[in-house]
Parts: C-alpha cells; structure tokens; sequence
C-alpha cells in the first residue's frame, strides 16, 4: 500500500539542503507549536487539495494532482514597530530558494516533476509567511 501523503515527506526532506532554514515543520512534528514558539526561518510543508484529472477502467484506476503548501516562516522583531521590510526581504529571499529548489524536481513517489501553481503571503506583528503551492501527480 502507498502512502497518500510520502510527496509531503519528499519535500520535508528536499527542504533540508537550504541551509538557512533551522526548522522543518510537517503536521507529523508541529501539532503544539505556537506562532511565538516556532524556530525561525523556518518551513511547514502542508497538504492542500487533491484534484480528479483523468480516470479509467470506470473510475478504478484515477490519475489525480496533489497540491503541497511550502510555507517559509520568517520573525524579526524590529518589523513589530519600525519597518517591515527585513522581515519581508528574508521570507522573500527564501521563498525564492524554494522555488529554485522545488520547480522541477521529481519526488520518487509523484509521477513527475512538482510544478508551482501559486503564491500567497500573510503576516502578523513580526512575522511574515510566504507560501508557494507545487502540484504533483499520481495514479490510484
């Protein structure tokens, strides 16, 4: 039997060769921590949605996309009262890093290479969180 979920821990472990990230986050390793508790820079690799593509043999074999969020998760605290530019420049330099480590690359268990299908950002005081969504597929 696969494992619905193994791209995410492909990712997780991918995320390992850029340096500046001092904590991997999955939901296997992040159920208790805190906004205030988190290591930072950081990365939280999430799934997000399954898409139908294709199927055949009436439904029994299906080819679907898998969307995996690549949080990266950046604090200063200068951002809280002054500017938030640094804070904001560090996400965005490692959110590039990412995106150049992941935009065609081939996990082992996806049937091709991940493809990055979106970007968001959010913040609160201190932090910043960009995201990019990848797409894998496979068959089940």
């Amino acid at each position: 039997m696969s494992d619905f979920f193994a791209v995410r821990g492909e990712i997780a472990e991918k995320l390992k060769e850029i340096p500046d990230f001092k904590q991997i986050y999955t939901p296997l390793n992040s159920v208790l921590v805190t906004e205030m508790g988190q290591v930072t820079p950081s990365a939280h690799v999430n799934f997000v949605r399954i898409r139908p593509k294709d199927s055949a043999g009436k439904g029994k074999m299906n080819m679907i996309s898998q969307q995996w969020a690549v949080t990266v998760a950046c604090k200063n605290a200068r951002s809280q009262s002054i500017d938030g530019s640094a804070v904001t420049d560090q996400a965005g330099n490692l959110l590039e890093d990412v995106i150049q480590l992941l935009s065609g690359w081939k996990p082992a268990s996806a049937r091709g290479e991940l493809m990055l299908v979106d970007v968001k950002e959010a913040f609160s005081t201190g932090f910043a969180y960009l995201t990019a969504v990848f797409e894998s597929e496979r068959f089940i």
